[in-house]
């Protein structure tokens, strides 16, 4: 989808409050660029959570994440904590 299709999307099921202003939606990410829904490439300047030191999608997270997906996907840590 792109965009514009995007943004369609938000106004019509997203809550007026909880929007973002941002008209560009992203796509894929690596290292420290963003691609959004139209083939736009950004320079990651805001940096979401947890991809700050690193960037995106690194090697060694990503295998972490899939090892740790073939596992336990995720538990309510204060009923039963996972390693």
């Amino acid at each position: 989808m792109s965009n514009a299709e995007l943004n369609e999307l938000k106004q019509k099921y997203v809550a007026a409050g909880a929007a973002s202003p941002a008209t560009a939606f992203a796509d894929r990410a690596e290292n420290a660029e963003v691609w959004d829904a139209d083939g736009n490439r950004f320079i990651d300047f805001a940096g979401g959570i947890g991809v700050l030191n690193i960037g995106h999608r690194h090697p060694k997270v990503v295998a972490a994440v899939k090892a740790q997906l073939d596992k336990v996907m995720h538990t309510c840590q204060t009923v039963m904590p996972y390693e």
